[in-house]
This record gives C-alpha cells, sequence and structure tokens, in this order.
C-alpha cells in the first residue's frame, strides 16, 4: 500500500465504524483494532454530562494515549470512539493520519439502535441526543477526514473497496508531493516594508509555494502528509517574519 500504514475510521455512533473496520482490515491484511468505548450512545449522554468537566479532561487525554501508542504501529485500522473528535489533541492527531468519515444520518442511526437496543433512551430521547451530537460535531469530523463516506446505504463492500481506491491515489500524490521542487527564490522572501531578505525553512518554503498554488490548509496539509494546524501555524509564522497581515499579502510577496 506504499507510503499510508494506519487508518482511521470516525463517526458518530451508530455509523458502523467498527463494522467497515474489520472488513477493510480483513480486505487489506491488516490488524484490526477496536477503539471505541461507546459509553455516550448506550446512556445517552454526552461524556461531560456522564463524568464532568474534569473527567471529560482525562477521558480526551487518554484517548490521544491510546492515539500516540498507534503511532508506531504499521498495517492497522483503528476504529474510534465517537467523542475522540472533541479533544484538540486527537483532532490534531487524526488530522495528520488518513482518517476515514464515516458518515450517517439519524434516521439511519434510530433504525440501527432499534433493532440493536444499545441506548437506554426512548427513540424520542435518542433523536433529541444525536441531533445534538451532530450539531456539535458533524464540521470536526469533516475537519479532520482525509475521505468522506455515507453508511446509510450499507453497501459495505463497495465502501471498502473506494477507500482502498482512495488510499492508492493518495499515495500518488503524496510521491507527487516529495518530488516537488524547490528554487533559490522558495527559499528566500523579501520582508513587505523593510525588503530584507528572510530565510524559509523547506517545510515553510513548500507550504507558501502550495499556498500560491491557490491551495488550501488542509490541502496543503494532506499533500505534504502533515497536520493542518502546522500548514495554519507555518503560514502564520511566515506572515509574522514577512510583516503580513494577511495570506493573501503573503502570496503577493512570493509572486514578487
Amino acid at each position: 500500500m506504499g507510503h499510508i500504514k494506519r487508518i482511521f475510521i470516525v463517526g458518530h455512533p451508530g455509523a458502523g465504524k467498527a463494522l467497515l473496520a474489520k472488513a477493510l482490515a480483513e480486505k487489506l491484511g491488516w490488524q484490526f483494532i477496536n477503539a471505541d468505548f461507546g459509553l455516550e450512545f448506550r446512556i445517552g449522554r454526552k461524556l461531560l454530562e456522564i463524568i464532568g468537566k474534569e473527567g471529560d479532561k482525562k477521558f480526551h487525554e487518554c484517548e490521544n494515549e491510546i492515539l500516540l501508542s498507534l503511532f508506531n504501529k504499521e498495517n492497522i485500522v483503528v476504529t474510534t470512539d465517537a467523542s475522540i473528535i472533541c479533544g484538540d489533541e486527537n483532532r490534531q492527531f487524526l488530522s495528520s493520519e488518513f482518517t476515514v468519515y464515516l458518515k450517517v444520518n439519524i434516521d439511519t442511526q434510530i433504525v440501527r439502535a432499534a433493532r440493536n437496543l444499545d441506548s437506554l433512551l426512548s427513540m424520542d430521547d435518542l433523536k433529541l441526543f444525536l441531533n445534538k451530537l451532530h450539531d456539535e460535531r458533524d464540521h470536526l469530523y469533516d475537519e479532520v477526514a482525509s475521505f468522506a463516506i455515507s453508511s446509510d446505504d450499507n453497501a459495505l463492500e463497495e465502501h471498502v473497496s473506494k477507500i482502498i481506491d482512495t488510499i492508492l491515489n493518495s499515495d500518488s500524490d503524496i510521491k507527487r508531493s516529495k518530488r516537488l521542487s524547490l528554487d533559490k527564490k522558495d527559499l528566500t522572501i523579501f520582508h513587505k516594508k523593510l525588503h530584507t531578505p528572510i530565510s524559509l525553512s523547506e517545510q515553510q518554503a513548500i507550504c507558501l509555494k502550495l499556498l500560491a498554488q491557490g491551495k488550501t490548509s488542509k490541502e496543503i496539509a494532506r499533500e505534504i502528509h502533515i497536520s493542518h494546524r502546522t500548514v495554519e501555524g507555518h503560514i502564520k509564522k511566515m506572515m509574522e517574519m514577512l510583516g503580513c497581515t494577511t495570506s493573501k499579502e503573503l502570496i503577493s510577496l512570493y509572486y514578487s
């Protein structure tokens, strides 16, 4: 499979993360790891409401420790807890890995909950609870996802094939990005007001070059396989170094 050695599955309760992760691991011949505790879905309350602010913080720290322990493992497919997206460090980690967001709509979740009887809530209360989770978390899942797919159609084999195809294409993109050439002018940019030469690191220069090509922070992150927060940090640092207040000014300096 080339460069990508770890796949993380994220999404709401009832999306079928474990089922997809198992099928994907089997198809790839990789190890399946279940890191989904499912506590919120069974009780029908968010972790913050169940274990309090301090407990919630500790739980996300524990999740992060689990993620970090998997960083040196290869050929693994990991299904994660629905709450993992609530931790800042967890999101940063997942943004730097190949992360699949398994989407699901609320009606599908209700049908699956009724069939599995995992939740202690009534169907009406469960619907309100799931609506709340979607409102708070959908954009967070999108933020970290390398790839998103809906499980509403139950087309498991098709989903596995799409993910594998996407991995192959992503690997090609990564290989292309490693061949991204830098000229001497890419590594030295002149300050906007002082006009003095400012040296950039290689990674900063790559980020700026891709930004100037019209790519977003998230697209740059995926192309060079780093966290989008790291990309944003590089852009912010370069703006400070070069006396810019906007990314547009930064791009103008690059082309000047």
